[in-house]
């Protein structure tokens, strides 16, 4: 029983961790941009998701 919590705990706290957050860039120059430019052209834009360095 103690081993079934420890193995929830586990994995709830990588589950925490591995949040991807997203960063933009521009398909014309390749470049980073913000996520607003990127709301604002979301046609010449596309986003991958990293995870934190933690």
């Amino acid at each position: 029983m103690k081993n079934l919590i420890l193995i929830i705990a586990l994995l709830l706290a990588f589950n925490v961790n591995a949040q991807a957050k997203k960063q933009y860039r521009s398909a014309k120059t390749g470049q980073y941009i913000t996520k607003a430019k990127a709301q604002k052209s979301p046609s010449t834009t596309y986003s991958t998701t990293r995870k934190s360095r933690k």
